[in-house]
């Protein structure tokens, strides 16, 4: 099984372990790419978006699957921690009320404003509740 581990707020970690929240998703950065995304290009795949060849073909986002989230709730070591089914994901791309894409700049380049959002399944297993 494929399991990404997050940390979570507990008011969202509560919200999901009741059963109120069936989405979590995380902003996805230069920083933290290789973790939620990868790079679909001329029919190969790839982790970074810097090693894609400098051409006119079209680039396709698409998110990381995970079978489930491992969430942990604060950092101390018996901290509440639960792993949650995960049924699907979906790249998410910011726009304006004006339909244009959001982008942000870091060390001279420009980036979208995205997520990938997760959508969470049955509560597999919980510790320290």
């Amino acid at each position: 099984m494929k399991v990404l581990t997050l940390q979570i707020n507990k008011e969202c970690f509560q919200n999901i372990l009741n059963g109120k929240q069936d989405v979590e998703h995380r902003y996805v950065y230069p920083s933290n790419v290789t973790r939620y995304v990868y790079f679909k290009h001329d029919d190969k795949v790839y982790k970074k978006q810097s090693d894609i060849p400098d051409d006119d073909k079209e680039i396709e986002v698409l998110p990381i699957h995970y079978d489930a989230l491992y969430l942990i709730n604060g950092r101390r070591k018996d901290a509440p921690r639960l792993t949650v089914e995960v049924r699907g994901e979906e790249y998410v791309i910011f726009t304006d009320e004006e339909g244009n894409d959001l982008t942000f700049e870091e060390n001279g380049k420009t980036y979208l404003v995205c997520q990938v959002w997760y959508h969470l399944g049955k509560v597999i297993s919980t510790e320290n509740i």
